[in-house]
């Protein structure tokens, strides 16, 4: 999600120019007078009684048309998202009934005259009938094929590395996103582009960006990204019982001060030392046993490396990977990321893996995703371990991390069949995140056990590159 270098030298060269060209163009959206919508649905209604009923309907869902005396905008993008997803999956009627609104609608944009004359044509396209048939069908590529035609329109704000749109959104993430879509219509007008032309979808990605990024009046001085970062981190922190609430608050300002719009490209610290080494041996292949596994010279050759995976002089050499956790651990993690992958008995470093293997900082940004699990009961645990981690000057102690984390799991309702899980489930899912971190040494566990009171001890602390990279991984799956 960090802006690259590439990106970033194309905002500072000309984004900015640009933007300012198209808040100044004129016609886009489209502003219709009171005075020539009743003209407009009058002469409808000459030929069409039943016209004008449908169209001031369709301007309402359109534009959010509520009073007669207000002026309505109607933007290409808006127009689209009614014809091929509102209209045909709220209008409870046959194919044929909402093609005659879709014509209505037309007709009623070419009596409203230029400029909205020019969105006429969207409502009789085969393109819009063709979705139209599509969702009235319930084919299931129908989703697919509003998805494309959208992409293809170029209107659709594309995810990019500073951010990513979800499917559901808060109230400032939607006006936020209806804005740029807006803008997009207002550049390609302004520049006389043609989406689906070479170049079209870097350039559109940066000016996304550079949406994103720029200083808004409208939002007291503040750029929109924060703004966005603002309502998912309130939306993520809200959910859930007291109990969680009191564990998340206190991470809140250090995930909302990490701001993915800042530059760190200078940033190159080691880290990870694990999962490079492996990488590293698979730009030269590495042999696999006839079980998949990692053969037994690399799993001692990892034990040589990193000592404190394996007490060799307690218990002798390892003979297998699943001996050696930290290894599995690693080698399963690189499989996930795709970053190695297995062709026959070996396993190869893929275009990806040599790719990361280069940059430090892009490899940490595309590990820590993988840091928490990505959703459900292991999601919740983790997401609450990690955090009580961060909120920690020190060392955390493990038992009462462990009750802590089981009261919220509780309070919060998780159960199976009718059964809240135990303080083990809890401590369990825990580990999952514990082991993966301690492999690749962002974190170090330390475990006592007394025999004269039978009683164990564990602390747990952060490295400074694991207080890092997991607040990133945190800070992803609050921002979703």
């Amino acid at each position: 999600m960090r802006l690259t270098r590439a990106i970033t030298a194309t905002i500072e060269s000309g984004a900015d120019q640009l933007s300012a060209r198209v808040r100044q163009t004129a016609g886009v959206p489209v502003a219709l007078s009171p005075t020539s919508i009743e003209r407009a649905l009058a002469l409808l209604g000459e030929h069409d009684l039943e016209g004008p009923r449908d169209v001031e309907a369709a301007l309402e869902l359109i534009a959010g048309r509520e009073e007669d005396e207000a002026p309505v905008e109607i933007s290409r993008y808006d127009l689209q998202l009614f014809l091929w997803y509102q209209l045909p999956r709220q209008l409870l009627a046959p194919f044929e009934v909402k093609r005659v609104v879709a014509e209505r609608l037309g007709r009623f944009l070419e009596l409203a005259g230029d400029p909205a004359a020019a969105y006429a044509e969207i409502c009789t396209s085969e393109q819009t009938l063709g979705i139209l048939r599509a969702w009235e069908v319930e084919e299931p590529l129908a989703g697919e094929q509003l998805r494309k035609a959208l992409e293809a329109s170029g209107l659709e704000p594309p995810d990019t590395e500073a951010l990513r749109w979800r499917s559901v959104m808060g109230f400032e993430e939607a006006r936020l996103r209806n804005r740029v879509a807006h803008e997009l219509e207002c550049w390609i007008e302004a520049d006389g582009l043609t989406p689906g032309e070479r170049g079209f979808k870097r350039r559109q990605a940066t000016f996304v960006v550079d949406f994103l990024h720029r200083p808004q009046a409208e939002l007291g001085g503040r750029i929109a990204l924060d703004v966005i970062v603002d309502e998912r981190l309130e939306h993520w922190v809200s959910q859930g019982s007291k109990e969680r609430r009191e564990i998340v608050d206190p991470v809140v300002p250090m995930l909302r001060a990490f701001g993915e719009h800042e530059d760190r490209a200078g940033e190159a610290p080691e880290r990870m030392a694990s999962l490079v080494w492996l990488l590293q041996l698979g730009v030269t292949g590495i042999e696999l046993t006839q079980t998949g596994a990692l053969n037994r010279a690399l799993v001692r050759a990892s034990v040589e490396r990193f000592p404190d995976w394996w007490h060799t002089e307690r218990w002798g050499p390892p003979h297998r990977e699943d001996q050696v956790s930290p290894l599995w651990e690693v080698h399963h993690l690189a499989r996930r990321m795709r970053l190695l992958r297995k062709t026959g008995r070996r396993l190869a470093l893929t275009k990806r893996g040599e790719s990361l293997l280069g940059d430090p900082v892009g490899l940490r940004d595309a590990v820590a995703p993988y840091l928490i699990a990505a959703e459900g009961f292991a999601c919740a645990v983790q997401e609450l371990a990690v955090a009580v981690l961060l909120a920690a000057e020190g060392s955390v102690d493990g038992e009462e991390m462990k009750a802590r984390l089981h009261s919220a799991i509780v309070a919060d309702g998780w159960n199976a069949a009718g059964e809240s899980p135990d303080v083990h489930q809890v401590t369990a899912r825990v580990w999952g995140a514990i082991r993966l971190a301690e492999a690749l040494e962002l974190l170090v566990y330390e475990h006592e056990y007394d025999r004269v009171t039978q009683s164990s001890r564990s602390e747990l602390t952060l490295t400074p590159p694991g207080r890092e990279l997991l607040r990133l991984a945190l800070r992803s799956q609050a921002l979703g």
